[in-house]
């Protein structure tokens, strides 16, 4: 079945680039799945929505593909480029997360930045030999503001947490 799945998912073996792109769309699947488990409402950007999740597109799992109207528009058009947000029943972000495989970590604290005036939680998602690079750019003076706020997750932890809520209710996916 080896053929079969790489067809499917569009994966050339050896190509970085295919591999990025699949890796990206996995882990952005399965945070919207967290989000939805826990009662949020969930987004992923237009340029992500025909990614797909084992055998669906994005745009098909998430809640909505428009963002809320939220904020002013400036701040929406830094909010709409984030990977997975979580809203909250008052249609406001309670969590963005940012899957970062291979690209720099940098550009996604920059945009924790700007958005740090809402009350939300900050996420960069990576491979586990990523966090000392993610550490590295965070402790910067000029992301001091949102130092604190920031959260590290590897991939691993958020396969486990998915498991461990399908474990839990096995009847939701």
């Amino acid at each position: 079945m080896r053929d079969a799945v790489l067809r499917k998912f569009e994966l050339k073996p050896g190509n970085k680039k295919s591999e990025e792109i699949f890796t990206h769309g996995y882990y952005q699947g399965l945070l919207v799945e967290i989000g939805k488990y826990r009662n949020h409402t969930t987004y992923v950007p237009a340029q992500d929505q025909k990614r797909l999740f084992i055998d669906r597109k994005l745009g098909e799992i998430t809640d909505t593909t428009e963002l809320p109207d939220f904020t002013y528009d400036d701040l929406k058009r830094k909010a709409r480029t984030i990977d997975v947000i979580w809203f909250n029943e008052r249609q406001m972000p309670s969590d963005f997360y940012e899957v970062e495989h291979t690209t720099d970590i940098k550009n996604s604290l920059s945009k924790f930045y700007e958005l740090q005036d809402f009350n939300a939680g900050f996420y960069i998602v990576a491979d586990a030999s990523r966090k000392k690079e993610y550490e590295d750019k965070l402790h910067v003076s000029m992301f001091a503001p949102i130092e604190k706020r920031v959260k590290f997750l590897n991939y691993k932890q958020v396969v486990d947490l998915y498991e461990g809520l399908k474990k839990v209710d096995g009847s939701l996916w």
